[in-house]
């Protein structure tokens, strides 16, 4: 039998490699960055055409490459930053494994200008599928500047493969995000198609975190600091008022190196325990010094995921770090006995004299279940009976036109008139009680039903909105003054990629620039006040659905986001016509997102309890 096992041509190999290595625009990205950064750089530009199809372009100020060095920086394993396998667990820069930049020339057209502080002339060299197409010397600044055109343009499976320009961005902006939080003292300047994005001034930790994510953000920032024999923990955590339905504002740092890890997330979810909702995610920007001996960070292809030899005592450090601030700032509720005050007189009786008997009226015969009328019959009311209010006259004034066009506030979430249906459903469920600002109790059937007033409230939208899509119809509201919004760059990508949905809906949204945004008008069913929060939320929850297609999914967070979550307390004529609405809706058993919306306690099950 003939041999059949053969090496591969290096541009095979080169691919191959590249899939681990180069996987969507954001991964060259990264890795260029990654060698500006090592190279000293204190001034990148980058520049995005075509979310990185195209043009992805990285200048830089650093120290530049010699003639050989450039050429030397393609081949598969070569690297500066590494002689022997003892060096792997000392690394203190960023890249050092030596396939970066031969993995992008296997995939993509790549041009380098590079020169050296102490040369007159740069090198400029051009590589095509791994090949050397030229070299030769060139007038340069002083630093290197790396284009990169038509990635994947020989794996067409691969490019078919990527997603759309939004998501791609979305990517980009999170690996640039990273590089920048890390090294503050660093200028960026992006491009996106030619037109400035975003620039961000060499500055502090804290002011580049503002730069980023918002000034909101920046105010509501606590510092934090820890130091062991093993680790310092410096960085910033945030108030849980700024605490949002999504993760994107949470980061850790090993050495400067971005990395997951779920025990350190845990940990410090555990110290905000109680302070914020479950399924809140407190903004945090958390840096860890190490010695390099004792973390591996080569067990992960994008070095994201990072092995320490103490994670369990760091764990416990970050725990008591982040608790020892919330607590400093007052953030955790705590009791202070310094108040010198005798508190005890005030419940102490007289040394003489009676004590009076408080006089006060009960009527036996009070049924709260019972209507007005028969609580007439009865006669009287006593201290504890429910005050007799008047049936409002001329309640059907509320839906006319002029009432639809300039709505008042409660009348924004209990708008549409009751159709003949929906009357007869609501006078079927007779009186309703509000319990604890959350459920609606009434009279069923074959039972009592616990309606969910924020999920029925999502069902409820959830209709209205995808009807308003289907018949281009809706009903908007402008702002007085209008709202300014400032978003982190993923949350800017999703907010581009869903613009013309949320313009369909009744949203006039503006965009101001960098990461801000202006509202100048909002749906007629949406609270003008909660609108930034609103579409904060909505972006999170239209991550989250990402097996549905795109406008159900923008249906859906909308309408999850815009749902009642406190709900004032809502008067009878309220509850009657917010269960009517209800009722009209196909699926008003279940929520915006299937959940259950209605549960009944059959009244056999409530008879049984009483007759044991």
């Amino acid at each position: 039998m003939s041999d059949i096992i053969q090496l591969l041509p290096d541009s095979v190999a080169n691919q191959i490699a590249a899939g681990e290595v180069v996987q969507r625009p954001a991964s060259v990205v990264k890795e260029l960055l990654e060698n500006a950064i090592d190279a000293g750089a204190t001034d990148i530009t980058i520049k995005i055409v075509d979310a990185g199809r195209t043009l992805l372009q990285i200048t830089d100020n650093g120290k530049g490459m010699s003639e050989t060095d450039v050429r030397m920086a393609f081949e598969r394993h070569a690297t500066s930053k590494i002689r022997s396998a003892e060096d792997i667990f000392a690394i203190t820069s960023m890249g050092f494994r030596g396939e970066a930049l031969a993995s992008i020339a296997a995939v993509a057209h790549v041009e380098v200008r590079t020169r050296q502080p102490e040369n007159d002339c740069g090198t400029r060299l051009v590589i095509k599928a791994s090949e050397v197409d030229l070299q030769e010397p060139v007038s340069c600044m002083v630093g290197t500047t790396f284009v990169v055109k038509n990635l994947f343009y020989n794996i067409p499976a691969r490019r078919k493969f990527l997603k759309t320009n939004q998501v791609e961005q979305k990517f980009i902006f999170n690996e640039i995000t990273q590089i920048a939080l890390a090294h503050c003292n660093v200028a960026f300047s992006i491009f996106v198609d030619d037109s400035l994005f975003a620039k961000y001034s060499a500055t502090n930790l804290k002011q580049r975190i503002g730069a980023i994510f918002g000034k909101k953000v920046e105010a509501q920032l606590l510092p934090i600091e820890g130091q062991t024999s093993i680790v310092a923990i410096h960085g910033f955590v945030g108030t849980p008022e700024v605490a949002k339905k999504h993760s994107y504002s949470q980061y850790l740092f090993v050495n400067k190196r971005f990395f997951r890890q779920k025990s350190f997330q845990a940990a410090i979810m555990r110290a905000y325990q109680n302070l914020i909702a479950s399924k809140d995610f407190p903004p945090y920007f958390v840096f860890f010094d190490v010695n390099p001996a004792h973390i591996d960070v080569n067990i992960h292809p994008t070095k994201t995921e990072i092995k320490f030899v103490e994670e369990q005592n760091i764990v416990h450090l970050l725990e008591a770090t982040v608790k020892h601030t919330l607590g400093r700032n007052n953030i955790v509720p705590s009791l202070d006995f310094a108040d010198d005050t005798n508190y005890s007189d005030l419940f102490a009786l007289p040394a003489q004299g009676e004590v009076n008997i408080p006089n006060f009226s009960v009527n036996p015969h009070y049924n709260p279940f019972e209507n007005e009328k028969t609580e007439k019959h009865r006669g009287g009311a006593g201290l504890y009976s429910a005050p007799h209010k008047q049936s409002p006259q001329h309640w059907e004034q509320l839906f006319d036109l002029s009432a639809a066009q300039n709505p008042l506030p409660q009348q924004q979430t209990f708008r549409s008139a009751l159709n003949t249906e929906g009357e007869k459903q609501v006078h079927e469920t007779g009186t309703c009680m509000q319990i604890q600002k959350k459920y609606i109790l009434t009279q069923g059937k074959t039972g009592l039903m616990l309606i969910d007033i924020k999920r029925a409230h999502s069902r409820i939208l959830y209709e209205r909105f995808m009807a308003q899509l289907q018949t281009a119809k809706n009903v908007a509201q402008r702002s007085i003054v209008p709202i300014r919004i400032d978003v982190t760059a993923q949350e800017m990508s999703v907010l581009l990629e869903i613009f013309p949905q949320l313009t369909e809906l009744g949203f006039e949204i503006e965009h101001f620039g960098n990461n801000t945004f202006v509202i100048h008008g909002t749906p007629a069913d949406i609270d003008t006040a909660q609108a930034e929060a609103i579409l904060h939320q909505c972006v999170a929850e239209y991550e989250e659905g990402k097996s549905l297609n795109a406008r159900e999914r923008i249906v859906r967070a909308l309408a999850q986001s815009a749902a009642l979550f406190r709900n004032p307390t809502m008067q009878q004529s309220e509850m009657q016509l917010f269960l009517a609405q209800l009722f009209q809706c196909t699926e008003h058993n279940l929520s915006a997102d299937g959940k259950r919306a209605i549960v009944i306690l059959d009244y056999s099950e409530i008879f049984r309890k009483f007759n044991n």
